[in-house]
């Protein structure tokens, strides 16, 4: 490519986003796509404004939104776990995805999947690319800013154990879940809570599901004992609930056999699989890989860096209300740290063997972390030859298949386990519309617009005493859909079957499928095995493969975006 034809490319590129061919660099991670497809046709791509085209009788059909759409998102980029990576239009009506192809007008242009009328309204997507809002299985709602965070960062979803500074880990009475119902309304942000299992008979069960929860959590400070985990299970089984296992770090009564062996094939959503942070020390990495046991980790741990250690014995001590001045506390906390086994779980991530990511917020994890450090994690794993000019652009071999892998992590996989697949987590036709628009430049760490049930409900705003939208300073907060009984009407409140109905506006979403759900349907990973860690947590192999990786010394998708 001469000097003209690399500026006219870079011209291009700045009025029409990326097309069919081109590399893509994600934020200033060693992550680079190449554009699979383009469903545009060229020189007759649908722009909005001064002099572009569309207008009535050109890009423009002059119907109702009945026969066009309600919104449309016109040539962004679409990075999704089930789509892949494309160019396309995304047409909404009724708060669903309802067309994704060619935008225009088809009595003018050929081809057109996604009709745009002359009232539609119109997002410009060029030099943006558009995820499935991001689901955050594993949030501890000790505050209601969390909510403020996760929306920031492109969570769009979350599933709760509290809703407030209390010691929840699960919330059964249905007295404080009608309350919790109505508080989450405030938000545009959909909301599943979790009950609390910790007991051996199923009285407080059956008041949870009454209340609305989701599904239940077993928690190893309230104990995640045998007859606890079994009467969990079959309860859960009877319901089509989902079940969280934050495994028992003492060791009080069982080891990772006998709680694998408890779970009896059931299926289970192990929280915490992980290289230290919660469960079983220091083999509870050995959860994974297996067909039943829906495996997840959190980001604290997540990339493995040089740092993670010391990190981890000051969190550990205190997210478990530990005291630092008892050595037996201190020790505890250090028996859960090992870098061998925060380095093989990167590797199982990156591998396929782990299938979601999240983020213990306020529990040990960070909310607004969870797309930033999945990708920083994917990002120790790409090829930099693409970076520093070492192979030819025909010879690179991309991080397509990487970058969809860990996008499942965070959107589609986190929806299959917990029963959202039906509404949530995916790009797809008859979805809610639960879109985030993220700059090339800040993907994964700071998205431009988080659009909710097809309208902007969270994104960036500027000066609002300038002239124009886009005047310094530009801060992400929320917009007109996370004002008013629109906020409510946005979201949903994911429940189950039985749950009595509740007094807020929200609409009540029952999960279903979620004890049939298997790791080998997870989209981009359901790769099974043997994982073995030896008895001093300082070596691990997967299929008798010892997995290992060295720490990251540097802050992808951090320090570059954020001070």
């Amino acid at each position: 490519m001469n000097k003209q034809e690399l500026i006219e490319s870079q011209q291009d590129i700045a009025v029409h986003g990326a097309r069919k061919g081109d590399f893509v660099r994600l934020g200033d991670t060693a992550l680079v796509v190449r554009v699979e497809a383009d469903d545009r046709e060229i020189g007759n791509e649908v722009q909005i404004g001064f002099g572009k085209n569309l207008r009535d009788g050109i890009g423009m059909r002059s119907v109702s939104s009945n026969d066009s759409c309600d919104v449309v998102v016109t040539n962004v980029l679409i990075i999704d776990a089930v789509l892949g990576i494309r160019v396309s239009s995304i047409g909404i009506r009724n708060g669903r995805i309802a067309a994704i192809g060619r935008a225009g007008n088809p009595d003018t242009m050929d081809g057109i999947d996604v009709v745009v009328g002359s009232g539609s309204i119109v997002i410009p997507g060029e030099g943006l690319i558009a995820t499935a809002g991001g689901i955050d299985t594993h949030v501890h709602a000790m505050s209601p800013r969390v909510c403020d965070a996760a929306l920031s960062s492109g969570v769009t979803t979350i599933i709760t154990q509290e809703f407030g500074p209390f010691w929840g880990v699960g919330v059964n009475s249905k007295w404080a879940l009608d309350h919790a119902r109505n508080m989450y309304g405030a938000w545009p942000l959909n909301v599943g809570i979790l009950g609390r299992a910790a007991g051996s008979s199923t009285a407080p069960l059956q008041e949870a599901l009454a209340g609305g929860v989701c599904g239940f959590k077993i928690h190893e400070d309230t104990g995640a004992h045998p007859r606890t985990i079994d009467t969990t299970l079959k309860f859960a089984d009877e319901h089509d609930v989902a079940v969280a296992l934050h495994t028992d770090g003492l060791n009080e009564m069982l080891s990772v056999a006998e709680t694998i062996k408890v779970i009896a094939g059931r299926a289970v959503h192990a929280f915490h699989v992980e290289g230290c942070g919660g469960g079983h020390s220091p083999d509870v990495l050995q959860l994974a890989g297996r067909d039943n046991i829906l495996a997840s980790s959190t980001n604290p741990t997540l990339a493995y860096g040089v740092n993670a250690a010391d990190e981890h014995v000051a969190m550990i001590i205190s997210a478990h209300g530990m005291n630092p001045e008892l050595p037996s506390d201190v020790q505890m906390a250090r028996n859960r740290v090992r870098n061998a086994t925060m380095a093989a779980e990167n590797r199982l991530h990156d591998m396929g063997v782990i299938p979601v990511t999240s983020s213990d917020a306020l529990g040990m994890g960070r909310v607004d972390d969870t797309w930033r450090k999945t990708f920083a994690m994917a990002s120790m794993f790409a090829d930099e030859k693409i970076l520093d000019g070492s192979v030819a652009a025909s010879d690179v071999v991309t991080d397509n298949e990487r970058v969809l892998r860990h996008v499942a992590k965070i959107t589609i996989n986190p929806a299959l386990v917990h029963g959202l697949s039906h509404e949530i987590g995916s790009i797809q036709i008859g979805l809610l519309a639960d879109l985030v628009l993220w700059p090339y430049s800040s993907f994964a760490s700071k998205p431009n617009m988080i659009i909710k049930n097809g309208l902007p409900a969270w994104g960036v705003v500027g000066d609002p005493g300038a002239t124009v939208t886009n005047a310094q300073p530009l801060l992400i907060g929320p917009q007109f859909g996370a004002f008013g009984v629109t906020a409510e009407d946005l979201a949903v409140q994911f429940t189950n079957n039985s749950a009595t109905d509740s007094t807020g506006r929200r609409r009540n979403v029952a999960v279903r499928n979620t004890r049939t759900i298997r790791s080998s349907q997870m989209i981009r990973h359901g790769i099974l095995g043997e994982i073995q860690v030896d008895p001093t947590g300082h070596v691990v192999t997967f299929e008798g493969q010892h997995l290992t990786q060295e720490p990251q010394n540097a802050a992808t998708l951090t320090r570059t975006f954020l001070l």
